[in-house]
C-alpha cells in the first residue's frame, strides 16, 4: 500500500526532529536498552500512546490539530515548552517500528528508560476475564484486546495498562471510549441464545473507559485499582483530592478524560502541554488538585465547563422558539426539535469551531449526539429524537445531574417560549 504525500511528509518531518527513537530494522534488542536509555535526553517529557478498544478516530484528529498542532508540540516550536521537550515515544499509528521492536519500545517505558512519559490511552478497555471463558488455549487467552506477545503468551491491553502507569505520571484519556466505554460499551440489545453478560459492563465485551460511567452504572478501570494496584495513585488523584505529584513513584498522579467521539484534537493537545509543563516546571505551572480543574467526569473546566446549548451559533433562534422542522432543511434555525443533545451535553467545539476555527455539528447543520458524556451512546440515542419536556432528559437518572438541571431549564424555556409565541 502506497503513503500518500502528506503522510510522507508528516513522517519525514518527526523523523528529522528525532522524536522516534530507535532504528526501523536489523535492531539487536538485546543491546536495545542501553541504546535507547542514552537517546532519551534529559529534561525531556515523553509521550506513549496506547491504543486498545478503538477506530484511531482519536489519533486522526490529534493529527488535524492546529492550535497548537502534533509537529508543533512534538519539536517543541511552540515557545512555551522550548524546543525539544516532548517525545512521542510509541504511537502505533505514526511511528516507523513495528512487531518486536515496537513492543521492546513499551517494555522499556515500564522500566523506566523514558521517565518522565505521560500515558495516553485511546479506545475502551475490554473485560478479560469474560474472554477466558471462551478460551482454549491458556497462552492465547485474552483475545479481546492484546498487543503483541512475552514469552509465548499474549499481552493483554488491560495488562499493558496496568503495566505502563506504575511509571506514569499522568494518564490522559483521549475520547469517549478511552474515557467512559463509549460505543463499545454499549449493551447488547438481543443477546444470543447461552450468552453470558462480562462482568465490567453489559456490551459484548465487557468494554469500559478509565473512569466510571454513572450513566451506564459501570465501574471504569480507575475504580478497579484493588485489582489492578498500579492504578491507585490515580485513583487517589480523582477521588480523594489530593496534592498531585508529576513523578513515576508519586501516590497521587493526575488523570484526565478529553472526551469526544472523536475527541477534538486541539482539545487534547491542550491538556498534553498542561501537563507535560506542570511535569518540567512544577514551579512555575503547578498543577492544581482534581476539585479546582476538573469537573464532575474528570474533565478539564476549561474546555467543557460550559454546555452546548450555552456556546451554540444558533442560540438566538431557540430564544425566539423558532425551530428547525425536518433534520435536513438548509435554514439557520435551532436544532432542539429534531433531536439535538446540546442542553445535556458539555462541549466548546461548536463555539470555537472543530478545525482551524471551522466546523462544529451544530454550526454545520448536524445536531449535537452528545458524544463527550457518560452514557454515550445509549443514553442518547435516539439521535434524532428531541429530549422530552419538562422533565429532561429522561434517560438515565445520572443524566439529572448539573448537567441535567441545565437540559430541564432550556427545555422547559422553550416550552414556555413555544406557548407565549402561540
Amino acid at each position: 500500500m502506497s503513503v500518500t504525500k502528506p503522510r510522507r511528509e508528516f513522517l519525514k518531518k518527526l523523523g528529522a526532529s528525532t522524536l522516534l527513537l530507535g532504528a526501523l530494522s536489523n535492531i539487536d534488542w538485546a543491546n536495545a536498552m542501553e541504546m535507547f536509555k542514552e537517546a532519551v535526553r534529559k529534561g525531556k517529557v515523553n509521550i506513549v500512546w496506547f491504543e486498545a478498544q478503538s477506530c484511531t478516530g482519536d489519533t486522526t484528529s490529534l493529527i488535524q490539530a492546529t492550535d497548537p498542532d502534533l509537529v508543533e508540540v512534538l519539536t517543541g516550536a511552540i515557545h512555551l515548552a522550548g524546543p525539544g521537550t516532548v517525545g512521542l515515544a510509541f504511537h502505533d499509528t505514526v511511528m516507523p517500528e513495528w512487531g518486536e521492536g515496537a513492543i521492546e519500545i513499551l517494555k522499556l517505558a515500564e522500566s523506566g528508560a523514558y521517565d518522565p512519559f505521560v500515558l495516553v490511552i485511546e479506545g475502551s478497555i475490554p473485560d478479560e476475564n469474560h474472554a477466558r471463558k471462551f478460551c482454549k488455549d491458556p497462552n492465547r487467552c485474552g483475545y479481546y484486546c492484546f498487543v503483541g506477545e512475552e514469552n509465548g503468551r499474549v499481552v493483554t491491553c488491560t495488562e499493558w495498562i496496568h503495566r505502563l502507569a506504575k511509571r506514569a505520571v499522568a494518564v490522559v484519556a483521549a475520547g469517549t471510549c478511552a474515557s467512559y466505554g463509549g460505543i463499545p460499551s454499549n449493551k447488547v440489545l438481543e443477546p444470543p441464545p447461552g450468552w453470558s453478560y462480562p462482568e465490567w459492563s453489559l456490551a459484548p465485551t465487557g468494554a469500559v473507559g478509565f473512569f466510571d460511567d454513572p450513566v451506564k452504572g459501570y465501574k471504569g478501570l480507575i475504580s478497579r485499582h484493588a485489582e489492578l494496584p498500579n492504578l491507585t495513585p490515580y485513583f487517589n488523584y480523582i477521588f480523594r483530592d489530593c496534592e498531585p505529584e508529576l513523578s513515576p513513584g508519586s501516590t497521587c498522579k493526575p488523570a484526565v478524560a478529553v472526551p469526544g467521539c472523536p475527541t477534538n484534537g486541539n482539545g487534547i493537545l491542550r491538556v498534553l502541554v498542561h501537563l507535560v509543563l506542570a511535569a518540567l516546571y512544577p514551579d512555575v505551572v503547578p498543577l492544581p488538585r482534581a476539585s479546582e480543574w476538573l469537573d464532575q467526569y474528570a474533565r478539564p473546566k476549561y474546555l467543557f465547563g460550559r454546555t452546548v446549548h450555552e456556546q451554540c451559533p444558533r442560540a438566538g433562534y431557540y430564544a425566539a422558539g423558532d425551530l428547525r422542522r425536518l433534520p435536513g432543511d438548509n435554514d439557520a434555525k435551532c436544532l432542539f426539535a429534531v433531536g439535538c443533545k446540546g442542553p445535556a451535553a458539555n462541549c466548546p467545539w461548536n463555539k470555537v469551531g472543530w478545525v482551524n476555527g471551522v466546523g462544529g455539528p451544530t454550526r454545520t447543520g448536524g445536531v449535537c449526539i452528545g458524544c463527550t458524556m457518560p452514557g454515550f451512546s445509549d443514553a442518547f440515542e435516539p439521535f434524532y429524537k428531541p429530549l422530552p419536556a419538562p422533565a429532561a432528559p429522561s434517560a438515565p437518572e445520572a443524566l439529572a445531574t448539573a448537567v441535567g438541571a441545565a437540559a430541564i431549564g432550556a427545555v422547559v424555556g422553550y416550552a414556555l417560549t413555544k406557548k407565549a409565541k402561540g
